[in-house]
């Protein structure tokens, strides 16, 4: 990512810099800002992420940027190529007028669900529910959002929400902690196990081949090997 974002501590509010092409700073335009005179300190304008809301964490992928809200649920904005902000189609958010604050579609993961944890990757996204279930968004051509498949999720209608499936990482697991890379997904287990998904030409997965989990059915849950550390 070539942009940064970062809480403004007494009232929990963002403000982001650095490369706008996207609008992954949130601030209707597609200008960049900090790399001219006068564009930072009090002339950074906040991203406005709805009325009363506040930011409760932030993270930042390949010019997008997701967070959670004081209300648990997630709004994305930026980059949308791959469907990475979850609303069902390719369209960038945050690049024009108009498509920022309570115009930010929240991001659609099921009815009356809330998020817990939330991650960014590359270009794709996951969440962690409250009904102590993960769901992920976005591209994934290597199987990095562990659905069997390699189908994108949120690029088009009828993908998110309730028809948006849970990523199984195995029978009674629930997930402590993830790290999502470009096209490949890890996460840390409730036994301090380790499970990693999607592209591995490089053996990021940690498997001892080359071969990407995922992408096909029968190769997550149970059938997913832990990392041997």
């Amino acid at each position: 990512t070539q942009n940064t974002c970062a809480f403004v501590l007494n009232d929990l509010s963002v403000k982001c810099w650095g490369d706008n092409y996207y609008g992954q700073l949130g601030l209707g335009d597609t200008q960049n800002r900090g790399d001219g005179p006068g564009e930072m300190g009090s002339n950074l304008p906040f991203v406005n992420v709805g009325t009363g809301r506040t930011v409760a964490a932030l993270d930042t992928g390949n010019s997008y940027t997701c967070v959670r809200l004081d209300d648990d649920l997630t709004k994305c904005w930026g980059k949308n190529t791959d469907g990475q902000l979850g609303l069902g189609d390719t369209n960038s958010r945050g690049d024009e007028a108009g498509e920022m604050g309570d115009d930010l579609p929240y991001t659609p993961l099921g009815p009356s669900r809330t998020v817990q944890s939330l991650w960014v990757g590359g270009s794709h996204a996951c969440a962690w529910l409250d009904l102590e279930r993960l769901k992920c968004w976005g591209a994934n051509d290597f199987g990095q959002l562990g659905l069997g498949d390699t189908n994108n999720r949120g690029d088009e209608p009828g993908e998110m929400g309730g028809l948006l499936p849970y990523v199984g990482v195995g029978t009674g697991r629930t997930v402590e902690e993830m790290g999502l890379g470009q096209a490949h997904s890890c996460s840390l287990l409730d036994n301090q196990r380790v499970k990693c998904w999607g592209g591995n030409n490089h053996g990021q997965l940690g498997l001892g081949d080359t071969n990407n989990r995922g992408d096909q059915a029968g190769e997550m849950g149970d059938n997913l090997p832990f990392l041997n550390l």
